[in-house]
């Protein structure tokens, strides 16, 4: 049952990243989100960096739920936490308009 909740949620994952990359690449944003964004640049990145995280996120529960957590599944969700955190402060600088 853990295996289809991780893959439901790497999915998620990877859909956040194509949606960042379609809005790199196309300026294309969120209905619900087009009256917030201001800069479709920080927001596309900002899906990229959170959807890899949420990937480190899922790579670690993946592995951990067996039980054998070594230092480099650790590394794994370190560098999850930072990409999802970076992912946050461009989402939050895409709601700021440019100078």
């Amino acid at each position: 049952m853990n295996y289809v909740v991780l893959l439901a949620l790497m999915a998620f994952a990877l859909g956040m990243v194509g949606l960042g990359v379609a809005g790199l690449t196309t300026g294309w944003i969120h209905p619900w989100e087009r009256g917030r964004v201001l800069r479709p640049v920080p927001h596309g990145f900002s899906h990229i960096f959170s959807g890899c995280g949420f990937v480190c996120f899922c790579v670690f529960f993946l592995f951990a739920s067996s039980g054998d957590v070594s230092l480099k599944l650790l590394v794994v969700l370190a560098v999850g936490a930072v990409l999802f955190l970076i992912g946050i402060v461009l989402r939050g600088t895409a709601s700021f308009p440019d100078r």
